[in-house]
């Protein structure tokens, strides 16, 4: 299965399951337990710069709202030089095909594959985003009060 019959098998799951994402439960954790699910979070700090951690999923994690799916196609190279550029809303981002980098306040860069990325770095400086070649994504919007940490830790 390739990751366009994923994103079509998202896109119906989504759907069906009234516009809600969900975290492996039940049998399905207990199978993939050796490999915990992970997401990036990339959030503003306390003085308006970017950082990004990197948040385990608890098996507990409710569904999550969904308030808009879209996906997109970008083309470009680490040689072109994109702006700074803030999340315009809190959501999560999902590569599927293709990399990028992020760039932080501090000047720190991270490589972006296939990882679960959650955006929220809504106001301050920023992050650059560098396409390493062509990427396809999907923005999975969630309410504006949704809170990744409180979700991760299945609260």
């Amino acid at each position: 299965m390739d990751r366009r019959d994923v994103l079509a098998m998202t896109g119906v799951a989504l759907l069906l399951n009234g516009g809600r994402a969900e975290a492996q439960t039940g049998a399905q954790a207990n199978a993939t337990a050796a490999v915990a699910a992970k997401v990036l979070r990339l959030y503003t700090t306390p003085d308006g710069g970017s950082a990004v951690e990197e948040l385990t999923i608890s098996p507990t994690a409710k569904p999550i709202n969904v308030t808009r799916m879209t996906a997109s196609v970008y083309g470009g190279s680490a040689t072109t030089a994109p702006n700074w550029h803030t999340a315009p809303r809190k959501q999560f981002a999902i590569n599927m095909s293709g990399a990028l980098e992020l760039e932080l306040s501090d000047g720190s860069r991270r490589r972006v594959g296939s990882d679960l990325v959650y955006l929220e770095d809504t106001t301050g400086k920023g992050h650059v985003t560098r396409a390493l070649g062509p990427i396809t994504n999907v923005f999975l919007h969630v309410p504006d009060d949704f809170d990744i940490v409180a979700w991760t830790q299945g609260r």
